[in-house]
């Protein structure tokens, strides 16, 4: 096994059982368009086995950060694994903004943006990753011709419920720039607002992983891989 056969998915980790489903199945799907590459789940947090550990075990792999920003896990604790290990470990950028059409997809099924919608992310206290967020909500308001304002449910910044209260509109759509049902989802399902569904499973999110994985197979020189549906 080497890097460019084996993919090793960092994802945050969840206490709910839901949400490791989800996980689940996301990763069957990458697996799919990554034929002949060895796909493994490891977690960065939560979870009683992380990520270090199932490096250690897994040997040489490409490490793809499954999350949207570039928060603490994906600036240091995944690069911080990566480094500790011997052999060959690569380390690809983060889903980043990628997921625009995913997005606009859970607007479509939650009956349209309405009003104004409210971009609800998990927050961060890099302003990088702030920066990250802002760039997808400013591409929303392009699409959708409403305004789209930022709320978080966990770090920095005006909180969802802020942000909800601030458009001084009735009909909001809250947006989860969320990728799996938790703890922060069944927040957002307490608002007084409609709320959207987490990107989860939609296929652009097994797309854009499997992409960062090719992406660095060629970069590092390797024979070219192709994405299969």
């Amino acid at each position: 096994m080497n890097a460019t056969d084996t993919a090793v998915l960092a994802w945050h980790g969840s206490r709910n059982p839901a949400g490791r489903r989800l996980i689940e199945r996301i990763t069957r799907r990458v697996a799919r368009l990554l034929p002949g590459v060895a796909t493994h789940i490891a977690w960065v947090d939560v979870e009683p086995v992380l990520l270090g550990q199932t490096l250690a075990a897994v040997g040489d792999c490409t490490v793809v950060p499954c999350f949207l920003t570039a928060g603490y896990h994906v600036t240091h604790d995944v690069p911080d694994a990566v480094a500790s290990m011997p052999g060959e470990v690569r380390l690809t950028a983060h889903l980043g903004g990628s997921l625009h059409r995913a997005l606009l997809a859970r607007i479509a099924q939650a009956g349209g943006p309405g009003k104004a919608v409210v971009l609800a992310s998990a927050g961060s206290a890099n302003p990088a990753a702030r920066y990250e967020v802002d760039m997808v909500a400013a591409r929303l308001v392009g699409a959708l011709g409403v305004p789209v304002r930022v709320g978080t449910v966990y770090q920095s910044g005006p909180s969802v419920s802020e942000a909800v209260a601030a458009t001084g509109e009735t009909d909001v759509l809250v947006v989860p720039y969320l990728l799996a049902p938790g703890l922060w989802c069944d927040r957002l399902a307490a608002l007084d607002a409609r709320v959207a569904d987490p990107l989860g499973d939609h296929p652009d999110v097994a797309a854009a992983i499997a992409e960062r994985f090719v992406l660095a197979a060629v970069s590092h020189r390797q024979p070219a891989l192709s994405l299969h549906s």
